[in-house]
């Protein structure tokens, strides 16, 4: 019998070393109190906040509780979960995955709009965009959300588009990829996005919402890892109550890089590390 996401979530746990190396990103880290950002809300409901007390309320898997127990909760995500930050753009397309209306467009433009303003890159041509998922008004959203950045947008529908837009980008540009929604009980599905992932060798990424199902999650968590995914963003946590979804996700071997904690798309994403994370845990959106 195959193991089930949640058992590789456990035994990736248990393998996960302490030190994490960071990946050098192509979008700068915010000098704000991320934290603060992260956490501004009403106290968690839940009497004697202990820390089996606080994962059980936010429907973390039984397993992942017990891996976590007589630990700080920063301490124990420190742990048990890997923090960082996205590859690279402008060596490797990075394409953002993930169930249709998981808010990656969003994630998208908001880590395009952030590469643009940020003064370092002020001489650097902008991100190109190719936007692949075909939802009805998936491309107006895009092209209206990114219309003040005067950042481009090719649709890409098909692979050999796709190719020819990373074959003619400028020197040192950023690519990102909004590919396709997709559901990952659907070899065809899953089939089709990574068609497009290694026609033109992007990194995958895992967008995730906030407030999904914790068995839910690591199945998607899982299956973008075994497609080759590294790093995930969790997307909706400003809409969401119980965040049990997100750990088990990247208990199954994903990266955690960024929340995305608003809908604006100037400040609304905060990079996720343990402190931050634990204090999410232990508050709800205001």
């Amino acid at each position: 019998m195959q193991d089930s996401p949640s058992d590789t979530a456990s035994q990736k746990v248990a393998e996960r070393r302490q030190g994490n190396t960071r990946k050098e990103s192509a979008v700068p880290e915010q000098a704000t109190d991320d934290s603060t950002a992260a956490t501004n809300g009403v106290a968690l409901p839940v009497s004697h906040l202990r820390v089996e007390d606080i994962l059980r309320w936010h429907s973390v898997p039984q397993p992942l509780i017990q891996a976590l127990a007589g630990k700080t909760l920063a301490d124990g995500l420190s742990n048990m979960l890997s923090f960082g930050t996205l590859p690279d753009a402008t060596q490797t397309p990075l394409a953002f995955g993930g169930a249709s209306g998981s808010g990656k467009t969003l994630v998208l433009a908001k880590l395009a709009a952030r590469y643009v303003l940020a003064e370092e890159h002020r001489n650097s041509p902008p991100p190109l965009i190719i936007a692949c998922d075909h939802t009805a008004g998936s491309f107006a959203k895009l092209s209206a959300l990114l219309q003040p950045y005067n950042i481009p947008i090719i649709q890409g529908n098909t692979p050999e588009i796709l190719a020819d837009a990373v074959h003619h980008k400028e020197p040192g540009q950023p690519i990102l990829v909004d590919l396709p929604g997709i559901c990952v009980y659907s070899p065809v599905s899953m089939g089709r996005m990574m068609q497009m992932v290694e026609r033109i060798g992007a990194t995958l990424s895992l967008v995730l919402p906030a407030g999904l199902d914790a068995e839910e999650s690591a199945d998607i968590g899982y299956a973008f890892a075994q497609q080759g995914a590294t790093t995930m963003v969790a997307s909706k946590m400003d809409q969401a109550g119980r965040v049990g979804g997100i750990i088990a996700a990247a208990a199954c071997g994903l990266t955690l890089t960024y929340g995305s904690c608003s809908s604006s798309i100037v400040g609304g994403l905060v990079p996720l590390n343990a402190s931050v994370l634990a204090n999410r845990l232990l508050t709800l959106p205001s």
